[in-house]
């Protein structure tokens, strides 16, 4: 498929979404999209399915590539990575040195049609600024003399973390480009934007402010139905599947969570959706009858085309704190066992059987963080 334009899906029917665009149908238009969209747009996209067992082997490829030059680095996801140079890697020569021979080796090493982008810069959000600059292969340097010549030629949406909803609100300031939002004052910048304003004039400046553990607010998956789930009882094995896998998570991260939340969307139909607090819990059995309270309340008018659920009021556990209350341990010494076999022979080596009907629906997706995958890869 290399030179074809190709869109990955979790579900390569026309109502799946594209996650990802090869380069070549993103010259064609193709972005984020329904399959059937992605389509019309493109009539000679070639679908693929979602192999997210398989990214992880690349990715733990290129982590080697990189421990073969650097220790200093960490993964922000599966394909991206940050870099802290050393002092004696901190000239500008130096520091392309070590981006061109990470690049050569990745491409001799882990594949030679694999390519990357990277970007140097005085701070993170600076060198993932530049980095994004010259996709599909390229190398950019951003030293902070240049910074109003960088800006000057890039757009407001060109810049991590601002959309289409943002720079809508950015130009209702009378910033229209970053240019102007380089040069907006502090003072003015903090009365309007808030927090968010202070972090925006820093970052800009190649303050490190980014450095830093986001704690999860929630974790959870949602998955649109293939035709074949598209009833009450498919749509609720389904949910089951997204449960266990939220579930998994939530104990991997090491967290309890005090809240559910249930999505069910339907065809023509408003969607019903519905948030509740519970006791803090951990385990999958407790998980799923606190969403199933929730469920009771769902009036399933309409055939159900898409299911979510989350977990939120998350909070770290204090160690492995026993519970008074022997049923609560039992549930989490069965979920601990359960994720234990998943982990050494794979995921979904063992489920529920109330999982049964949806066993192959909702595939791993490619997360940010610490996913599940299928494939070893030692």
């Amino acid at each position: 498929m290399r030179g074809c334009p190709v869109g990955v899906t979790p579900y390569t029917e026309d109502s799946g979404c594209v996650i990802a665009a090869s380069y070549e149908a993103k010259q064609q238009g193709v972005k984020i999209a329904r399959v059937s969209e992605a389509k019309m747009i493109c009539p000679t996209i070639k679908i693929v399915e979602a192999r997210p067992a398989l990214y992880m082997v690349y990715h733990k490829e290129i982590k080697r590539a990189i421990e073969h030059f650097t220790p200093y680095f960490k993964a922000c996801s599966v394909d991206e990575f940050e870099i802290r140079l050393t002092p004696r890697d901190q000239s500008r020569e130096a520091a392309e040195k070590l981006a061109g021979n990470i690049k050569r080796y990745i491409k001799e090493s882990v594949g030679d049609y694999l390519r990357c982008s990277i970007g140097i810069g005085p701070s993170y959000f600076l060198a993932k600024l530049a980095g994004e600059r010259k996709k599909p292969d390229g190398l950019t340097t951003l030293q902070l003399k240049y910074l109003k010549n960088f800006y000057s030629k890039i757009k407001l949406t060109d810049i991590p973390g601002i959309n289409i909803k943002m720079e809508a609100n950015l130009k209702i300031l009378g910033i229209n480009s970053p240019t102007d939002l380089y040069n907006f004052n502090l003072p003015d910048l903090t009365r309007t934007l808030k927090h968010w304003g202070r972090l925006w004039y820093f970052r800009l400046r190649g303050f490190e402010v980014d450095e830093m553990i986001i704690k999860n607010k929630t974790i959870g998956h949602s998955h649109v139905l293939p035709p074949e789930h598209r009833t009450k009882l498919g749509a609720e094995a389904v949910l089951t599947k997204l449960i266990h896998k939220a579930g998994y998570r939530i104990r991997k991260e090491g967290y309890q969570a005090g809240g559910v939340y249930v999505c069910i969307g339907f065809m023509g139909v408003s969607t019903f959706h519905q948030g509740k607090v519970f006791s803090p819990f951990c385990d999958d059995r407790t998980f799923y009858e606190n969403a199933a309270s929730i469920l009771k309340n769902c009036p399933w008018r309409g055939r159900p085309i898409n299911v979510a659920v989350s977990a939120f009021n998350l909070s770290k556990l204090g160690g492995d704190q026993i519970s008074i209350f022997a049923e609560i341990e039992k549930r989490k010494a069965i979920a601990r066992a359960l994720d234990a076999i998943n982990d050494e022979f794979g995921a979904d080596t063992i489920y529920p059987a109330s999982e049964y009907l949806a066993k192959e629906s909702a595939p791993d997706r490619i997360p940010f963080g610490q996913p599940r995958y299928d494939i070893k890869h030692g």
